[in-house]
């Protein structure tokens, strides 16, 4: 996302700097909000630049990230931007023509100003703009002036007056979000939040964090306990396995990954810890074994590992597949993947298992060399050879000793010619030694004259490709 844009009731196009803001508010801008709002105006015409960034904002007006956060705040305040986003910082400049010509009548929010202004006593209201960015939600929301100087008055008790408009205003939109817009329901949702605050401080020492509770926290804690399902004890575990790092979004974090894999309790929760390292040091050595190297092993992991396990692989079957497949010339595990699920179609997820199909298929190979060799040729076994050995063997139903005996029959032709010899043997149902000897192969000569079919006679009965499963050849 870019960092500034225009609202959607400004348009974009030349930078031109509205006449109301040079007499409404430019003399109240301090001089970083002022390069702040002259640059990012200009920036907001061009969305998709890759300058379009608070690097590129810091860089250029040589100030720090929280010099720029301040600037834009203080600008928010004044209502000629909105701050859309805080991680990562979006701002969208707002049109001040509509901005400035809203105008409220002084006595509909004169209470809301006198009880304003008792909340900050030290603050000096010279500015209209500092009370209408509360006139201007109030108006969005349609949320009661009382309601909000009470939402106000909780936040000034909980960090101090020095806090600014757009995170009363931010607490408020989220309450709102909550169900949260009378009295009655600001006092329940303060006295849910004070509640908590014993619990708060045991996390807090559990994750490291040593700065003052703050709505946030209260309200990821009511997350994960009313919304989650999650109790205090594995909370309290999964902020200690963090090691004092990341703090509450980093639990948090931690906490979701616990709901999505239903993790709950913390036993489940340890079980999972350890087969997730469990997972991790598997895709190391699977990388390992083929020859890989990646950063992002958390990929791998979700991608391959745990679907592996899911089919019911055990961690010596994986590593001999991986064996396999380095001895195979099969260096990805996209090519690995594909070996895993020809192993998982024949019934093979365990090592023994694996190791046994892998010796019937030596076994076969050699009994097909055996059969080559035969035929007076001297070459490996390719697929076309296994193809037709398991057409011989599964579906025509020739034991060994008679293959053997058809090839010593074909010496010195290609396999082909002893395919053509089975076939015969099968269309006269020859299955033993004995009647293959006695059988004569019919010459050219004595052949029964075919009979000649038509394309249409014959596509009346080759229907599709499909049919042709049940015919037996």
């Amino acid at each position: 996302m870019s960092l500034c844009s225009f609202s959607k009731d400004n348009d974009a196009g030349v930078v031109l700097l509205d006449k109301n803001f040079i007499t409404g508010y430019m003399s109240d801008c301090s001089e970083a909000e002022l390069k702040v709002y002259l640059l990012g105006l200009s920036m907001s015409n061009d969305t998709l630049s890759p300058d379009n960034t608070a690097d590129f904002m810091c860089n250029a007006l040589s100030l720090s990230q929280e010099e720029l956060e301040k600037a834009f705040s203080g600008l928010c305040e004044k209502g000629l931007v909105n701050i859309t986003s805080y991680s990562p910082l979006e701002v969208q400049f707002k049109n001040i023509r509509s901005t400035f010509a809203r105008h409220y009548k002084k006595e509909k929010y004169a209470d809301f100003n006198s009880q304003l202004e008792s909340l900050f006593p030290s603050t000096n209201f010279s500015n209209i703009n500092q009370y209408t960015v509360y006139y201007d939600f109030m108006e969005e929301t349609k949320i009661k002036p009382e309601t909000l100087i009470m939402i106000a008055r909780y936040c000034v008790n909980l960090k101090g007056e020095k806090i600014k408009s757009n995170y009363i205003l931010t607490v408020a939109k989220n309450w709102i979000e909550e169900g949260v817009r009378t009295l009655e329901d600001v006092e329940e949702k303060i006295k849910q939040l004070e509640t908590v605050n014993e619990a708060i401080r045991m996390i807090c020492k559990a994750v490291g964090k040593k700065s003052e509770v703050d709505i946030e926290d209260k309200n990821l804690y009511l997350k994960w306990t009313n919304s989650w399902g999650f109790g205090l004890d594995a909370i309290l575990y999964a902020a200690k396995s963090l090691k004092n790092k990341g703090g509450f979004n980093r639990l948090d974090s931690l906490l979701d990954e616990f709901y999505r894999n239903n993790s709950m309790s913390v036993i489940e929760m340890e079980s999972y810890l350890k087969n997730k390292q469990a997972m991790y040091k598997l895709a190391v050595n699977v990388n390992k074994t083929l020859g890989l190297y990646y950063e992002n092993i958390e990929y791998i992991v979700e991608k391959y590992i745990s679907n592996w396990l899911g089919k019911g692989f055990d961690e010596n079957a994986i590593m001999l597949v991986a064996e396999y497949c380095f001895n195979k010339s099969i260096r990805t595990l996209e090519a690995m993947n594909k070996s895993i699920v020809k192993f998982y179609n024949e019934g093979c997820v365990t090592s023994q298992a694996i190791n046994e199909h892998l010796t019937v298929l030596m076994q076969r190979d050699m009994a097909i060399k055996k059969i080559i060799e035969l035929t007076g040729y001297s070459r490996n076994v390719n697929m076309a050879d296994r193809d037709m050995f398991k057409v011989w063997t599964e579906q025509w139903n020739f034991d060994y000793e008679l293959i053997e005996y058809g090839a010593s029959l074909c010496q010195g032709k290609p396999l082909s010619a002893l395919n053509n010899l089975l076939a015969k043997w099968k269309n006269n149902n020859i299955y033993t030694l004995d009647e293959a000897k006695r059988f004569i192969v019919p010459s050219s000569s004595s052949a029964p004259q075919q009979t000649t079919y038509s394309k249409e006679q014959l596509g009346d009965y080759f229907y599709t490709l499909d049919e042709l499963d049940d015919i037996e050849v």
